[in-house]
């Protein structure tokens, strides 16, 4: 199996812990590797570094090469322009095709990762991946690996699932995150699962929806990736940017013609936002994740993080709230309100404040 690791989002919902050049996928989060990292090492032996395609802003390049070990520099992408994820998969599956097809391996299996996804459980994680990809070998199907739900989430998105073939299920429909009612209805109905945006498919099947559904997005790839290799960078750069920024959800997969899901039960987390760190992270008896030099008072299901060393935060009386305190800047906000960390980032653009984003 090849893959494709999609490493380009900025973080935003963790400012200021992710930085431009330090976002999310970047950051140490659970334990001593990026979460990038981690991602590319949990996919051996099933995906090896060298068949990992990784595709990022040019400004990350470095960064994902100090931390991938073993991953070759041809293999990192970098993209001129942010244009969503279904141009960011039709780049890297063409790239993909042609080299599997030079090295003799015609039509591979390619699945797509997100760089930033935490799981409890890796090895349930690549039983669910193989199974994946052997549905996507044997049938003309894009397969999505949907995760059982273990709560009422109203955050994620949701797959409704159909007939069983015994090796996957076929997909009714994907459906927007609901509300809480709606939530607690596909979690006790037993046939929805969490759509994680994990995606399993032969080359040439990923290829033909896309010129299907997006032909001017697959022509434009097309006449990126298939001239001389010399000029590939150049012409990039000439053409990228002016590719439909699309989503692959919306693009795609909601119109694709045979389209297969495999249930999966390993953890999976797309830690969104700082609150997610408290089912992850190891808690104190009051329920505190607590990261770096500090002292806590009388503080109940907080997040506070010290990433200065040199300096120590203290909280005191504090009940759902985050803290955390970076070189140069320092977040507090009520934990319930969380996500709306992207808003102060929206106002630091806008102010010009390069110096703490």
């Amino acid at each position: 199996m090849y893959a494709i690791v999609m490493a380009g989002g900025s973080g935003t919902r963790f400012w200021p812990l992710s930085r431009h050049h330090r976002p999310k996928q970047m950051l140490a989060l659970f334990g001593d590797q990026s979460m990038i990292a981690q991602t590319v090492g949990r996919l051996a032996p099933l995906v090896t570094p060298e068949s990992a395609v990784v595709v990022t802003a040019a400004h990350l390049v470095e960064g994902v090469l100090h931390d991938v070990v073993g991953l070759p520099a041809r293999n990192v992408l970098a993209e001129p322009a942010g244009r969503n994820t279904a141009p960011c998969i039709a780049l890297a599956t063409r790239i993909i095709a042609q080299r599997a097809a030079a090295a003799g391996q015609p039509d591979p299996v390619i699945g797509v990762f997100a760089a930033d996804h935490h799981i409890a459980d890796p090895q349930a994680f690549r039983e669910a991946i193989a199974q994946a990809g052997r549905v996507a070998q044997s049938t003309d199907a894009i397969v999505t690996l949907g995760i059982e739900p273990t709560r009422a989430e109203t955050g994620y998105g949701y797959i409704q699932m159909g007939a069983d073939d015994g090796e996957s299920r076929q997909v009714v429909q994907f459906v927007e995150k609901p509300d809480q009612a709606r939530a607690q209805k596909y979690l006790d109905g037993g046939d929805h699962l969490w759509n994680a945006g994990l995606f399993f498919y032969r080359a040439s099947v990923m290829q033909a929806e896309l010129e299907r559904q997006l032909p001017n997005v697959a022509a434009t790839i097309a006449s990126i990736v298939d001239g001389d290799a010399e000029g590939f960078d150049d012409r990039l750069q000439a053409l990228f940017p002016s590719v439909q920024s699309v989503s692959i959800d919306y693009g795609v997969m909601e119109g694709a013609g045979n389209v297969r899901v495999v249930p999966a039960r390993c953890g999976w987390n797309d830690v969104g936002h700082f609150g997610a760190l408290q089912g992850l992270l190891e808690t104190d008896d009051a329920g505190n994740v607590r990261v770096g030099d500090q002292i806590v008072q009388n503080t109940r299901d907080s997040v506070i993080i010290n990433d200065v060393d040199g300096h120590l935060v203290a909280v005191v009386g504090a009940r759902d709230l985050v803290v955390v305190h970076t070189d140069g800047a320092t977040l507090v906000i009520p934990r319930t309100i969380v996500q709306d960390v992207r808003h102060v980032v929206a106002e630091l653009r806008e102010k010009g404040r390069q110096d703490v984003l």
